[in-house]
C-alpha cells in the first residue's frame, strides 16, 4: 500500500518535443519501529525503506505539471524504461535502492527523517520532512542524480536531456 512515484524533467534545444515524466515504482517496501509497539506514528523510533528499481514503470508523460495519458504509446514507455534500467541505473549491475534511518524526531504535524540513502553504489546522507495527509504519511525528496554516479539521461548529442534533478514522492497508510 506504500506508493513511490519519480518525476523526471526535461531541458536542452529539444526540450519542446520531450515530455516531463511521472514514474512509478512498482516494488518497495517500507518498514518501521515502534518505541511502543501500541502507539501511533510519534513512537516510531527507525525507518528502512528497499525499492527495486527494475520495478520503475512509466505512468504518463507530464506538461506544466499535469498528467498528459495518451501522449506515449506502449512502445515509447518500454523504450524508455528500457534506458532507465541499462543507461541511468544499470539495473543489473545496482537491483536494489535502500534507505536506512539514522534519526526520527516527531514534529508539529510529523517527522523529521534522517539517514543514508544506497542508490547506483553511492551512499549518501538523506533528511526528509514527513507529514500526515488524509491518514497517510508522504514526503517528497528531491535527487541529484550526479551525487549517486548518475549521468542524467540525454539523447541528440545533447540536445535532448533529463534535468539532474528530479524528484521523489513516497507516501504510506498512517496506521
Amino acid at each position: 500500500s506504500a506508493s513511490c512515484h519519480i518525476f523526471t524533467f526535461k531541458e536542452g534545444l529539444l526540450s519542446g518535443v520531450a515530455h516531463d515524466l511521472k514514474l512509478v515504482v512498482e516494488k518497495c517496501a517500507i518498514e518501521y519501529t515502534k518505541g511502543d509497539p501500541a502507539g501511533d506514528a510519534d513512537s516510531v523510533t527507525a525507518i528502512s525503506a528497499t525499492f527495486d528499481p527494475r520495478s520503475i514503470r512509466v505512468v504518463c508523460a507530464q506538461r506544466d505539471g499535469r498528467d498528459q495519458p495518451s501522449s506515449l504509446s506502449a512502445d515509447n514507455r518500454a523504450e524508455i524504461e528500457r534506458h532507465i534500467q541499462q543507461d541511468v541505473l544499470h539495473t543489473e549491475r545496482y537491483p536494489e535502492i535502500r534507505f536506512s534511518s539514522t534519526s526520527v524526531r516527531k514534529r508539529s504535524g510529523g517527522l523529521d527523517v534522517s539517514g543514508e540513502l544506497f542508490l547506483h553504489g553511492q551512499r549518501r546522507p538523506l533528511s526528509v520532512q514527513v507529514t500526515s495527509q488524509s491518514g497517510r504519511w508522504s514526503c517528497e525528496v528531491r535527487l541529484h542524480q550526479p551525487d549517486f554516479g548518475i549521468k542524467p539521461f540525454s539523447a541528440a548529442l545533447g540536445t535532448l536531456r533529463v534535468k539532474a534533478d528530479l524528484s521523489v514522492t513516497l507516501s504510506v497508510p498512517a496506521s
